[in-house]
């Protein structure tokens, strides 16, 4: 969760972020994509896309299996803000990930 905090604070102050921070970061997520709520991954991906730092596929990747898993936790912004997000980062919304999020 205070991954998430820092990114969307950042990007909510809208703050110029060294890239190399944003790498760490989004490293230290891959690592622990298990522990994000719904809340936690739509915030964290909205932070990435509104930065305009691009995201690492494999992040990418692991924020939608972690999604798919808490599914039926997302309320209708989370997953509003998860797909405006990827698609503004230029991320395909994986099938199982919209089919989930169609409850």
């Amino acid at each position: 969760q205070g991954v998430s905090n820092l990114v969307w604070a950042l990007a909510t102050l809208e703050v110029e972020v060294d890239p190399q921070l944003v790498t760490v970061m989004q490293n230290r997520v891959i690592e622990i994509a298990d522990e994000f709520n719904s809340q936690g991954v739509s915030n964290l991906v909205w932070a990435l896309a509104k930065l305009g730092m691009g995201v690492y596929p494999a992040l990418a990747k692991a924020m939608q299996r972690r999604a798919i898993g808490i599914a039926a936790d997302f309320n209708s912004q989370n997953v509003a803000n998860l797909l405006w997000s990827l698609a503004t980062m230029g991320e395909r919304a994986d099938r199982g990930l919209l089919e989930a999020m169609q409850r």
